[in-house]
């Protein structure tokens, strides 16, 4: 039995794709990672942790097809719609200084340059052209940009935003 805490989800199984039991996977992690990936688990709401080996793996266009050895055909790979996909936090690739993983962001407390607590990310959203950081279940949202975040602490848990942001945030 597995912790889930050990775990990061990393994609959903959408669909099947093709007859030879191949999967096709909303990814969220950068699609170039995959390809170094030997096993990720697979778990369906109420279940337990699955191992899978990847026998191979395919980019296509916003979705990543993954064969795992074993899955021979369309039915077994039914079996896998709507599976969330994870893989051990310690298997994760590092991330270069002043990159993070959106579960990194998620419950961090939100202040001002100045000291006022705006609030705490409850999401982050991918947007065009930047990503956002949803506030309080939606309550607001702050772009994730260069102007608006001045810092992230992971190990403080808190992100420094701009005083500006203390006018839509009272």
């Amino acid at each position: 039995m597995h912790e889930e805490s050990q775990f990061v989800v990393i994609g959903k199984v959408v669909d099947t794709y093709g007859l030879k039991g191949e999967i096709k996977m909303e990814s969220y992690l950068e699609k170039k990672h995959w390809k170094k990936l030997k096993e990720v688990f697979l778990k369906k709401r109420g279940g337990d942790f699955v191992p899978f080996k990847i026998e191979g793996v395919k980019l296509h266009g916003r979705y990543v097809i993954v064969k795992f050895s074993g899955c021979e055909g369309v039915d077994q790979a039914k079996n896998y719609k709507s599976a969330k996909v994870f893989l051990p936090l310690h298997q994760l690739p590092k991330r270069k200084k002043d990159e993070y993983y959106y579960f990194q962001l998620e419950g961090l407390q939100v202040y001002t340059e100045s000291g006022k607590f705006l609030g705490k990310v409850t999401k982050v959203l991918e947007g065009k052209p930047y990503y956002l950081l949803e506030m309080d279940h939606g309550r607001g949202y702050i772009p994730f940009i260069g102007q608006m975040v001045k810092e992230v602490d992971i190990e403080g848990k808190k992100i420094k935003v701009s005083d500006m942001l203390s006018e839509i945030y009272p």
